[in-house]
């Protein structure tokens, strides 16, 4: 999912403020730093997971507030099923269900169980590329209801500079960079993301990078004039969309907590 709805996603099962913000930071780290690494890439769900496991390890201190890594891979996983697999995260996903999570000292991650729950109520397939970039408006247009019907997301999204901090050695550590490295990348991540931008500029920004990526990946060409039209006027269809995503992810996230 989109960065304003893992902020949303903390937000709405953490309570206590400075935990949250905290728990919000990391949750935009892990997508930020994810591209920082030299040579061959993890799969990033793979990556959440692993970064999860060091930081118990590593970083016990930290702990219980890298349950944030969790709940992003578990709100990943619903927005493939619900809006398309792209290629990159196709071969990852064939692969999640024959993973030996007992090898791999994750025998206790309930992420197997909330997926299979999901892949019978939620998933349709879906036919080509076009049903891709289709579902990447659909989370576009959720970011937007964010932005319009959760303002404090924005003060969350904007101030997670400051929270960052307390990752940062942890971060260091696990991709073997030097923290300023680590906050500069995240720095030129959240501009890109539109912090500290109003809601045109940063509409305007994600969809550019849609239609770059629709033509890098797909060959195909996104009109980005009536794009930004239809999500600026279909704000009731965002809603709806927003609303149906959370109550799957909150009914993974209870089975998260229970398990």
């Amino acid at each position: 999912m989109l960065p304003r709805r893992h902020v949303l996603d903390v937000l709405q099962f953490v309570k206590e403020d400075y935990e949250a913000f905290s728990m919000a930071a990391l949750t935009l780290a892990v997508d930020a730093v994810k591209y920082i690494g030299d040579g061959k890439k993890t799969d990033h769900l793979v990556e959440a997971l692993e970064l999860n496991e060091f930081i118990c390890y590593m970083y016990p201190s930290l702990r219980p507030k890298n349950r944030a890594l969790f709940f992003h891979v578990i709100s990943d996983l619903l927005g493939l099923l619900m809006y398309g697999v792209p290629k990159k995260s196709k071969k990852a996903l064939e692969n999640l269900e024959a993973v030996n999570y007992s090898e791999k000292a994750m025998e206790p991650y309930p992420v197997i169980e909330i997926w299979r729950m999901w892949k019978g109520k939620v998933y349709t397939k879906k036919h080509g590329p076009s049903s891709i970039i289709e579902g990447f408006i659909k989370k576009i247009g959720i970011e937007m209801d964010i932005i319009e019907g959760n303002p404090y997301v924005e003060d969350i999204f904007d101030g997670s500079r400051e929270y960052i901090k307390e990752w940062l050695p942890c971060l260091s550590d696990f991709y073997r960079k030097k923290e300023t490295l680590i906050m500069d990348t995240f720095e030129k991540w959240l501009s890109v993301w539109g912090s500290k931008k109003d809601k045109d500029e940063i509409l305007d920004g994600m969809v550019e990078r849609l239609l770059n990526q629709a033509e890098r990946e797909y060959g195909l060409t996104i009109k980005k004039e009536e794009t930004l039209s239809a999500i600026l006027k279909h704000k009731d269809d965002n809603k709806r969309e927003n609303i149906n995503y959370f109550k799957y992810y909150s009914e993974g996230i209870e089975r998260f907590l229970n398990i």
